[in-house]
């Protein structure tokens, strides 16, 4: 039995140290440049995520979810644990055959699921890319992807992220005399993520126009990248009618070098009828009822309003010593959204979840509520190899429902993780 033990322990390191770096698989077969015809990469990803709930935070969730806490029903529980969900496997294939460049395809995929769930397989990006073009499954060109994303252990980041994913067709490609600009147009289907309260959701025919502009800075160290979109919203106007609305989004990011150990970066976003699809946390959160991030709500004459919702978040990393395996990450962020409805109207549609002494309802009599998100978050992390990281960090905020009267409940979780082969 102690064999065994060892054997497997031996084989966890192992495998934990091999994860440090993409398998190769090159063809032998070579095109007329030498290059191999084909070339296969097996990314194997762990991370072990550890949480401390302190308050606030829904517990079944893997992450901070702002949205989650409950102004007028505190959430008081904590609760702890570890787990290996957020592990991912990654596939991607190169064919250097064409004249017209690589054509490449290219899978994602990670256990995901609430603590003790036992986690679900679930796909995470699916594409392919050729000459330009790029079609598939992956993160909204609306944002700015793995680029923008900051380095904290909670990947779910603050709650104005636009880091959603969604199936997309877009064509892409860099220009000017130093191809420092890049030109991305296409569209994105985004129907599934959809949360519309107070009324009924008809079918939708979901076809979102997104145009992006990037400019690389300080030698591709850093970029400046500004993307608009627009998109349809369906809606019931009779009992037998719908009717079609138009929802937009204007989304920015920002990143420079401030020195040789540190960088900024900077994120902000404005739009309306985006919110519950076009931010992760309105994506991913999408359990019913106050949890969610709506992108359009029936007011109390049952008229139909998309959202409005405006947010930023900014950051810094510094990188410690000569060898710069010790860094810290500081990231604040603010996301507001604004229900023009009435208060008894927001509680029927369960977007508010009023107490049992109705204070939501009674002490408010403004027509338009906003939901805050303050949030900022602060870690330590530890490069033990070049892919292999230890980390811990405190992620605090809060959500603030304001109306004549304001209410507040705030968030705090610490999280400890280890990520291997990212």
């Amino acid at each position: 039995m102690k064999n065994s033990k060892f054997a497997f322990l031996f084989l966890f390191v192992t495998g934990c140290y091999t994860a440090q770096a993409q398998i190769n698989f090159p063809s032998q077969q070579k095109t007329d440049e030498g290059k191999p015809l084909y070339e296969m990469e097996f990314s194997p990803r762990l991370k072990l995520n550890g949480y401390l709930n302190l308050g606030g935070n829904d517990m079944n969730s893997q992450s901070i979810n702002l949205n989650s806490a409950d102004p007028y029903n505190p959430i008081d529980q904590k609760n702890a644990g570890f787990n290996m969900y957020q592990t991912q496997l990654a596939w991607k294939t190169t064919y250097n055959g064409f004249s017209k460049g690589p054509l490449v395809t290219y899978v994602e995929a990670q256990w995901w699921g609430a603590p003790g769930a036992g986690g679900n397989l679930q796909l995470r990006v699916a594409y392919v890319d050729y000459n330009h073009w790029h079609i598939g499954q992956d993160w909204t060109f609306f944002g700015n992807g793995v680029p923008s994303w900051y380095n904290t252990l909670d990947w779910e980041g603050p709650n104005s992220g636009t880091w959603a994913r969604h199936l997309q067709v877009k064509y892409y490609n860099d220009f000017g005399t130093d191809k420092s600009w890049k030109f991305e147009g296409g569209v994105e289907t985004s129907s599934e993520y959809l949360k519309i309260a107070g009324g009924v959701t008809p079918g939708q025919f979901s076809v979102d126009p997104i145009v992006a502009f990037t400019k690389k800075l300080h030698d591709q160290t850093g970029f400046l990248r500004l993307a608009v979109m627009g998109r349809t919203l369906r809606y019931e106007k009779d009992t037998n009618a719908n009717a079609m609305t138009m929802g937009w989004g204007v989304n920015a990011n920002y990143k420079t070098m401030l020195n040789e150990k540190s960088y900024f970066m900077a994120q902000a976003v404005v739009g309306s009828g985006i919110g519950g699809s076009y931010t992760l946390s309105g994506a991913l959160f999408g359990n019913g009822g106050a949890g969610n991030m709506y992108d359009a709500i029936y007011d109390q004459n049952g008229n139909f309003k998309t959202v409005p919702i405006y947010g930023g978040s900014a950051g810094v990393e510094y990188y410690f010593g000569e060898k710069k395996r010790l860094h810290s990450n500081l990231v604040v962020g603010y996301t507001t959204m604004t229900y023009n409805a009435l208060p008894i109207s927001l509680v029927n549609s369960k977007v508010i979840n009023d107490n049992s002494t109705a204070d939501f309802v009674t002490n408010n009599s403004n027509s338009n509520t906003r939901i805050a998100l303050p949030s900022a978050t602060i870690n330590a992390m530890y490069d033990i190899t070049k892919n292999f990281l230890i980390g811990l960090e405190y992620d605090t905020g809060a959500k603030q429902i304001i109306n004549t009267n304001t209410q507040t409940s705030t968030v705090n979780r610490i999280a400890l993780g280890m990520m291997v082969g990212f």
